[in-house]
């Protein structure tokens, strides 16, 4: 048998906080650092959904005379992280309605927010931050009846700094996060 079962993941438990506070969010310095009080959470998410990541590029391939293939270009990079909140409470609200106060909804123009991803398995832990931010927004209908809870799907943009880092990644199982 080839491989390592050790490096196979089953998530049992995740984790999303938001932070509004773009330009002056406290990155927490390691994966053994709590995610400061700025930083609220999501709350319950579905586990079936999990995270769903999608990458989107515009290749165009280039041909010289005769059909033979000299080059690939890429370019338009686009990452979404898609997850589902099943809690209504303050953070999930600034996400579902931005700019909406208490008893007065209004129409949501979503905002850049500094997002960390958190998974957990067992021992293991590992947080995907936004390096620069992600813009938030509702990601399907959002419905309410009597035989299931109420889901908030998300989709996260992120948008990467101008190295082109998307992420801050810290993991509790090698030297880089611990």
């Amino acid at each position: 048998m080839s491989g390592n079962t050790e490096n196979a993941r089953l998530w049992a438990d995740a984790d999303v906080y938001v932070n509004p506070d773009v330009a002056s969010a406290t990155i927490p310095a390691s994966i053994t650092e709590a995610f400061a009080a700025a930083w609220g959470q999501v709350g319950l998410l579905n586990g079936e959904d999990g995270f769903t990541e999608a990458r989107e590029e515009e290749t165009g391939d280039h041909y010289a005379w005769g059909g033979i293939l000299v080059r690939t270009s890429r370019r338009n990079f686009k990452l979404t992280k898609a997850f589902s909140a099943l809690e209504d409470n303050a953070t999930t609200r600034s996400l579902l309605w931005p700019g909406s106060t208490a008893g007065k909804l209004i129409v949501p123009r979503p905002v850049p927010v500094k997002v960390g991803f958190e998974t957990r398995d067992g021992d293991i832990v590992r947080r995907l931050i936004t390096a620069r931010y992600a813009v938030i927004t509702v990601n399907g209908d959002i419905t309410e009846n009597e035989s299931d809870l109420t889901k908030y799907e998300l989709l996260a943009t992120i948008y990467p700094n101008a190295a082109g880092e998307l992420f801050i990644e810290q993991k509790s199982d090698d030297a880089t996060g611990a």
